[in-house]
C-alpha cells in the first residue's frame, strides 16, 4: 500500500471522532433523567378538557359486580340497563376505569347508550362538573 494512502483511510480518519462524540453526548445524556422526571408536570397543565357530548344524560351510576355466569348489568338512576361489550368507563381525571375496580359503588356520572340501550359510555363527573350540572338544570 503507498505511504500516502494510509492517511486517507476512512477508519483511521474518524478514530478521533468518538472521544469527541462521547464528551459532547454526556451532558446530554445526564440531562434527559431529568426532563423525564420534569414531563409528568409540564403534562398535567398541557392537559386538554374533556369534552362530553351535549346530549350525555345524568344519572346515578351503579355497576354490579361481573359474574361469569350472567351479563353485566348497571344501574342508572335505578333502572337496570346491559353493559355495552366495549364499555369506556372515563373516571374524574379522564383515565379509563375497569368494571371490578368501581362495582357497587354509587357515581354520579354523564353517560351514552349504544343503539341497543346497553351503556356504551360514561364520565364520572368531578365536583365542578357536577355543580355546572345542578345549575343548569
Amino acid at each position: 500500500m503507498p505511504a500516502g494512502r494510509a492517511a486517507h483511510c476512512p477508519v483511521r480518519r474518524h478514530v478521533g471522532l468518538l472521544p469527541r462524540l462521547a464528551t459532547l453526548l454526556t451532558p446530554l445524556a445526564l440531562a434527559l433523567p431529568m426532563a423525564g422526571a420534569l414531563l409528568p408536570l409540564s403534562t398535567a397543565r398541557a392537559q386538554p378538557a374533556r369534552v362530553i357530548p351535549a346530549d350525555a344524560a345524568a344519572a346515578k351510576l351503579v355497576l354490579a359486580a361481573p359474574t361469569s355466569t350472567g351479563p353485566q348489568t348497571a344501574a342508572l338512576d335505578g333502572r337496570t340497563v346491559g353493559v355495552a361489550p366495549g364499555l369506556r368507563l372515563f373516571g374524574p381525571d379522564n383515565q379509563l376505569l375497569t368494571v371490578t375496580a368501581v362495582a357497587g359503588q354509587t357515581l354520579r356520572v354523564r353517560y351514552k347508550l349504544d343503539l341497543y340501550g346497553q351503556l356504551l359510555t360514561a364520565w364520572v363527573l368531578t365536583e365542578p362538573e357536577r355543580k355546572a350540572l345542578l345549575q343548569a338544570n
